[in-house]
């Protein structure tokens, strides 16, 4: 393994470090908005809501604003940088030794550019003749080759069903630790934001040093990955069954309030006791209003009577263990993203490098990022107990969620996504071992091809001019 291979580990754990900090950034920011009522120009709260009170509407509309702002402002900084970034053309002298063959047409149209050297052209025109990829028959036939990879295949595969766990964590886990933990949507937002994504920041960085330092092949890649993935399995099952014992009923329609007509889609939560919240008032059966308290409700016993708002029913230790399982599963999930990446990198040839990772994420946005938001959402609305209503026939947004069963539905499904994941990893082990095992197997024993003798990149030129006359290599 040469230096640039041994530091390109490091150089990836940084870059998806800095990747994993943004989001990091977008929760803080995130929080400091919801905590703003939505209008603008408004000092007071509407009718006495406040940011616990689940009709609460944050300035959600303000952080497109800023992320529009921050991408218009970098673009620009983007522009400043040149068309070609320089190379060092002694480390492209030394890829073309140990560069690999390939029946793929992508190899002869990128094999006068293997020293760093362009061809002369007589004409500035026959520049098209280089561009073999862009030929559909040639990225189909480059499809074929990495899908033919079984190695590659596989990585693949597994990368796309940690994603749709990545994804759907990011999207949902403001709105589970608010429902299940009775936090409001700021504070969730918030601690989202302050302990779970450093972990994916730290993990990533360790990740990469890891890879660096004891510098790991595919084998030892693939044991750590595998090593990390029962650990984050283990954290997923302990979450499982953390959640708050809350002792709170929730109270809809009764007896004693049938004739009140209330109705359903109306969420205005009044507390009796600290125990039995009542979708609103009238549900209570209360007439009679004084301030924030409800007085003269047919439900209660007499000269009894309700708050608004929902009752509170805190659980700091729980909610402190959570916290901080979710960050070693989020550190150990996160930990496995550059070795990911190094397999991928390693298990191709170099060819088809840049290929193999636009079509991993091609296959990652429609096997995990699209559908997987689709799915978990689904999950989480089956534990609705309570609709709003947006018009005469259909629902709206969900006041209420059952914090009993929501952990089982989702931590459940993670976990049964996490244990697809682990049998992909062992297949994967088992077809690396006995390709190290295989006879004549040399060191670059990662790829899937062979390498070509020192005289190839010559029979490829010589195959190039062949084909255009008017191409001539330079001596």
């Amino acid at each position: 393994m040469n230096r640039q291979t041994v530091v390109s580990a490091v150089v990836l754990g940084i870059l998806y470090g800095m990747v994993a900090l943004g989001p990091a950034l977008g929760f803080l920011m995130g929080s400091a908005l919801l905590s703003k009522w939505i209008n603008i120009g408004r000092n007071e709260f509407p009718n006495g809501i406040t940011t616990n009170d689940p009709r609460w509407i944050g300035r959600w509309w303000a952080g497109f604003l800023v992320s529009a702002s921050s991408l218009t402002i970098l673009s620009f900084l983007l522009c400043t940088f040149p068309a070609k970034l320089p190379r060092d053309i002694s480390q492209t002298t030394q890829s073309l030794d140990k560069s690999q063959s390939t029946e793929s047409v992508c190899a002869l149209g990128q094999a006068a550019t293997r020293r760093h050297t362009l061809p002369k052209l007589s004409h500035p025109t026959q520049c098209k003749g280089l561009c073999q990829l862009s030929k559909l028959r040639d990225i189909l036939t480059s499809i074929v080759d990495l899908l033919m990879n079984f190695t590659y295949l596989l990585i693949v595969l597994i990368n796309s069903v940690e994603s749709i766990l990545v994804v759907s964590f990011t999207t949902f886990m403001v709105k589970y630790i608010e429902s299940v933990f009775n936090l409001s949507s700021s504070l969730s937002s918030t601690l989202t934001g302050s302990i779970v994504v450093p972990a994916a920041v730290f993990g990533t960085f360790t990740g990469g040093y890891l890879v660096r330092r004891f510098h790991m092949g595919i084998l030892q890649c693939i044991k750590m990955i595998l090593t990390a993935c029962t650990i984050s399995w283990l954290g997923l099952i302990a979450l499982l069954f953390l959640k708050c014992q809350s002792t709170t009923i929730y109270q809809g329609d009764t007896t004693c309030s049938k004739l009140c007509h209330c109705s359903p889609h109306v969420y205005e939560p009044v507390c009796y006791q600290e125990q039995v919240t009542y979708l609103s008032p009238c549900h209570a059966g209360c007439t009679n209003i004084n301030g924030a308290d409800y007085s003269n409700c047919t439900c209660l016993a007499k000269n009894q009577s309700v708050r608004s708002g929902s009752c509170q029913n805190a659980c700091f230790t729980e909610t402190f263990i959570f916290l901080s399982i979710l960050f070693l599963v989020t550190f150990f999930q996160t930990l496995m993203a550059t070795p990911q990446l190094m397999i991928i990198l390693r298990s191709v040839q170099h060819e088809l490098q840049s290929f193999g990772l636009g079509l991993e994420n091609c296959i990652m946005k429609v096997l995990a990022q699209i559908p997987a938001p689709i799915l978990f959402g689904i999950i989480i609305d089956n534990q609705c107990l309570f609709w709003s209503q947006a018009t005469c026939d259909r629902r709206g947004s969900c006041f209420l969620y059952n914090g009993d069963r929501l952990p089982f539905t989702l931590f459940g499904t993670a976990i049964i996504i996490k244990g697809i994941s682990f049998c992909l990893l062992i297949v994967l082990l088992i077809v690396t071992i006995r390709q190290h095992r295989m006879p004549n197997h040399g060191s670059s024993s990662c790829t899937t091809t062979t390498a070509l003798p020192l005289s190839a990149s010559t029979q490829i030129e010589q195959h190039l001019e062949q084909e255009n006359p008017l191409i001539t290599t330079p001596s």
